[in-house]
């Protein structure tokens, strides 16, 4: 069933499908850009208790991968230490990994348990009620979020508040499900598990992407790894395996995640005297 007063948030088209109707969990689909979207926002409570239990139980990993997707942004940004900022951070993985790189780290998260978590390990982490960010315009080299975007009530007011923040130049790095992964596909809304009622958006590398560069993001190359000094030799080669694997699961469709890099452009001379 279609919605005749709702059109799509990234490609304007109307009227969008219903995919998910029920009273406590609403989706709707676009099938002209395939961005699921217009879900209703749930009460902050249920990111607090057990919802943070899985990613402390495998920290360590965590912060092993997240070294990894950072050092693969290394190449792009303006500084060997950047001053990074990690949006939904959680237990504080990415920040811990930040820090091993010798990075200035920062984190934020509406999870008050999540943030305890996180100074009890001595992290520089602040909660936030929203989108809004407690920082000046053009603050941090890099902003990372990973399964973020997709829980936000509107993404492109929420992407331009992360612009706002990164410094001419920045660059963002995020992960989100991908919709287009061959288990969502063959299920649909019967993948309860892929379609959980916080996820108010779900995308894809197309609709994304699009709605990235229409917030004013320069889409950056895909890579395996940035600086080869980023990381240590071992971490180097484990890199290279993990995000190798990782691509080749995504082109056979397989992954469930997907990954887009990007960045704040530099102005130009023109640019500076017009402003």
């Amino acid at each position: 069933m279609s919605d005749p007063d709702l059109t799509c948030e990234n490609c304007e088209y109307g009227p969008l499908e219903s995919f998910i109707d029920q009273p406590d969990h609403q989706l709707k689909h676009c099938p002209n850009c395939n961005l699921f979207q217009k879900g209703v926002l749930e009460s902050n409570d249920v990111y607090e208790g057990d919802y943070h239990n899985c990613y402390s139980s495998r920290k360590r990993s965590k912060e092993i991968t997240a070294s990894i997707r950072l050092a693969s942004t290394t190449r792009d940004l303006l500084t060997d230490r950047p001053h990074m900022l990690d949006i939904g951070c959680s237990v504080g993985a990415t920040v811990k990994a930040a820090e091993n790189l010798g990075w200035n780290a920062t984190g934020v998260d509406i999870s008050q348990g999540a943030i305890d978590f996180c100074r009890t390990q001595g992290l520089n982490c602040h909660k936030i009620d929203g989108t809004d960010l407690p920082f000046e315009d053009d603050t941090f080299d890099l902003v990372a979020n990973w399964h973020v975007i997709e829980h936000v009530t509107d993404v492109r007011e929420t992407l331009a508040e992360w612009r706002r923040v990164l410094k001419p130049g920045g660059a963002m790095i995020l992960e989100t499900p991908d919709s287009t992964c061959w288990k969502a596909r063959r299920l649909g809304a019967k993948y309860k598990k892929f379609w959980p009622p916080e996820h108010l958006y779900t995308f894809d590398q197309a609709n994304l992407s699009s709605i990235l560069q229409t917030v004013g993001f320069e889409l950056l190359p895909s890579r395996l790894i940035g600086k080869a000094t980023a990381l240590p030799v071992h971490l180097t080669l484990y890199a290279l395996a993990y995000r190798g694997l990782r691509a080749a699961y995504r082109k056979l469709g397989v992954c469930k995640s997907l990954e887009i890099c990007c960045r704040k452009p530099l102005e130009t001379a023109t640019q500076r005297a017009a402003a």
